[in-house]
């Protein structure tokens, strides 16, 4: 019982530090780890466009970018001072921090991250979109349908075709760009370069939901996870193992595997509370 006590003061007390510090902790954190739907969560909404496009031109292309958070300064209750350490970087990513007198040298990164809030919540800015001028303010995702879907130079099939794309995957589109057949969207090379590209609109769908979509963890708070995570241990455990001890006669065996399934099912929810209630306390990534 005692340690428990110990185990919810020091919970309080991490819990009380300055959030936004450890906001931009969790979201390098969850970055590092490749989990960028997990670290949009601490993002400014309007700045997931630029996460997006950060995520498809170097994070997703190299699993071995990472960035070492050396120090965070307050400036004020609105600004943070952050050095980072940019690890595996290319010369691409290097030299657009360079432009922006953000290297300061070698692979040493600095940059003012922003504090803004909406509806209560507290969100950190993003602005690593590296000012792609050719995307659209107003854009929207757009997913392929068929099979196969040629990507092509221009708004109609006499134009040569510069890439494809399968079924289910996804491309940046301009939600202002007007064509009854066409949709005009942004494809990301081998390179990193962004090309512009024109696809058929009936062959694919305009996406109204945000660029990355919370597993249930992720959207629920440390207080509701922390209920749930009781719930499961003091209710539901118990609850199965005894319907298991007591089960027999006709049919058992088909009920005990019933019961394995759904203790499986409770098991994996436990581990996705317990890896959650870790990294929102501690900031610590579990594994899986």
């Amino acid at each position: 019982m005692k340690n428990l006590i110990y185990l919810t003061l020091i919970s309080l007390v991490l819990v009380s530090c300055d959030s936004n510090e450890r906001n931009i902790k969790k979201t390098f954190n969850r970055l590092n780890a490749g989990e960028t739907s997990a670290a949009s969560k601490y993002i400014w909404p309007e700045d997931h466009k630029n996460l997006y496009t950060f995520e498809q031109r170097f994070l997703s292309k190299n699993d071995l970018l990472s960035f070492d958070i050396e120090s965070i300064e307050k400036l004020n209750e609105e600004s943070y001072k952050v050095t980072l350490n940019c690890n595996n970087g290319n010369e691409a990513l290097l030299t657009y921090f360079k432009s922006k007198s953000n290297l300061l040298e070698g692979t040493k990164i600095v940059d003012t991250i922003f504090v803004k809030t909406a509806n209560g919540k507290e969100y950190v800015t993003f602005d690593w979109d590296l000012h792609e001028k050719s995307i659209s303010n107003n854009i929207k995702l757009s997913s392929i349908l068929v099979k196969k879907l040629n990507l092509r130079a221009g708004p109609g099939q006499n134009f040569n075709v510069i890439s494809q794309l399968k079924k289910g995957d996804e491309l940046l589109m301009d939600d202002n760009y007007e064509n009854s057949n066409w949709r005009k969207g942004f494809y990301f090379e081998e390179n990193s370069s962004i090309k512009k590209v024109y696809f058929s609109s009936k062959l694919t769908d305009r996406k109204k939901i945000s660029f990355f979509t919370l597993d249930w963890a992720d959207s629920m708070g440390i207080i509701v996870i922390s209920i749930l995570g009781i719930i499961v241990l003091f209710v539901i455990y118990p609850l199965l193992f005894g319907a298991l001890f007591r089960m027999g006669g006709e049919g058992a065996g088909v009920f005990a595997l019933i019961l394995f399934i759904v203790l499986l099912v409770v098991v994996y929810f436990t581990y996705q509370i317990i890896e959650t209630a870790f990294f929102e306390l501690f900031i610590i990534n579990l594994p899986f």
